[in-house]
């Protein structure tokens, strides 16, 4: 303390008693206080320190020193400031003593991210993407880089934003299945961290029309160990986080509990939970929203559903053989009141004759899939893999209320800008 330093920032708020003058200022890290005071200063500095304004975005320097009054522990005594930019008033307070109704602060979503406790989520976020490429790469799988524009439906013909590619039609990627299934054969082990498109038009809590995952595929495995990968994973990025992100936890006002252990239930066993819930069901029908939520609350610990009806997965997984009504699907779920389903995964179909006998099942023509079908005709071993929602990991990691919070820029079926 007591070196000389150069603080730059927005001004978050400026108090002026008398003859000084408080100005709290916003860096890119933390809150810091500037303390200027009147024939202590250079004129010039008490005339600036009076004309500024909210985010104003100025640079200070002088003496920085220890203080019993600031909540920083520490306050700058300038002799030199420097106005870099002016602003007009802000339509939201971004201090945060009043909260803006979230359309609105998604509206002025640029000046929303500057507040503290949203700037505390996406440093989170970093660390959650960060811990999952590190221990992937810790377990020797090859991060890799698939397109986003793509000629063929992946998870089917619904859902698709479709888009004029010069005189052909494409679409956004629905995920990266289809490519990292053709990379495993190369690799044995793949990774990809990037966006995929739905058109889904669910105005659900989870649901976002372009969201990131953390897409796995890993050759000669088995979904006993897709689960054992997915839950090391999980415990992984949580306990990145726990360690070093506390100064954002605490602004947050969330304690991370790094999880213990997963449980396993079937489908079955799930629609068991949920008729004693009264929920109406039948068998055969895939979980809603409302439905996850219900059996998110059942556990206090991550937890996996398999033996999904095979009428209900996507054409690429892999039937059971020894009873084809069940197909080798699993889902990994966070617990709690703020779980949703992470991931979906399980065992791929690499049978080219079972594939196409599974797209006609679904309606869906193989003729579209050429390139794809073909290639298992060329030894692909026996794979199976997963795709992770980042979003959907931290809205249970953080306990968000919406997944909104959890992506910078938000793309539903009302929310197309900014």
């Amino acid at each position: 303390m007591g070196e000389r330093v150069r603080l730059c920032g927005h001004v978050a708020h400026v108090r002026r008693l008398g003859r000084i003058a408080f100005i709290v200022l916003r860096t890119f890290e933390n809150m810091e206080q500037i303390t200027v005071k009147k024939g202590e200063v250079p004129e010039e500095v008490w005339s600036l320190a009076n004309e500024l304004d909210h985010e104003y975005f100025i640079c200070a320097e002088g003496r920085l020193v220890e203080s019993n009054i600031a909540k920083a522990g520490r306050e700058l005594f300038p002799d030199h400031i420097e106005i870099l930019s002016r602003s007009k008033t802000p339509p939201i307070d971004l201090f945060g003593k009043v909260e803006a109704e979230f359309p609105t602060r998604l509206h002025y979503r640029y000046l929303d991210i500057r507040r503290p406790r949203v700037k505390a989520i996406f440093r989170v976020r970093s660390t959650v993407v960060r811990a999952a490429r590190e221990y992937l790469f810790s377990q020797g799988f090859v991060e890799l880089h698939f397109p986003i524009i793509i000629a063929t439906a992946t998870e089917g013909g619904a859902n698709l934003f479709p888009l004029k590619y010069f005189d052909r039609e494409a679409y956004l990627a629905q995920s990266a299945q289809l490519y990292k299934q053709s990379a495993v054969a190369a690799f044995g082990r793949v990774f990809a961290i990037g966006p995929s498109f739905r058109a889904e038009k669910s105005r659900t809590r989870k649901h976002l029309t372009e969201f990131w995952q953390i897409d796995v595929e890993k050759a000669l495995t088995s979904n006993d160990e897709l689960m054992e990968i997915q839950f090391n994973l999980v415990k992984h990025i949580y306990r990145r986080v726990a360690d070093e992100n506390q100064r954002d936890l605490e602004i947050l006002g969330v304690e991370v509990e790094v999880p213990k252990k997963y449980y396993r239930i079937t489908y079955d066993e799930a629609l068991d939970i949920l008729r004693r819930k009264g929920v109406q069901i039948e068998w055969g029908e895939d979980f809603g929203a409302d439905e996850e939520r219900i059996l998110c609350q059942e556990f206090d610990q991550p937890f996996f559903i398999e033996g999904f009806p095979a009428k209900e997965t996507a054409f690429y997984y892999m039937v059971s053989r020894e009873n084809p009504k069940y197909s080798l699907r699993i889902d990994f779920m966070g617990p709690g009141t703020y779980g949703v389903e992470w991931s979906s995964g399980g065992m791929r179909e690499h049978d080219p004759s079972r594939l196409r006998q599974r797209m006609v099942e679904q309606g869906l023509d193989p003729e579209k899939f050429g390139w794809y079908l073909d290639m298992f005709n060329y030894g692909v071993p026996p794979h199976g893999g997963f795709g992770m929602g980042v979003e959907r990991v931290l809205q249970t990691l953080l306990k968000l209320e919406k997944i909104h919070e959890a992506i910078l820029y938000p793309r539903t079926p009302d929310i197309l800008e900014p």
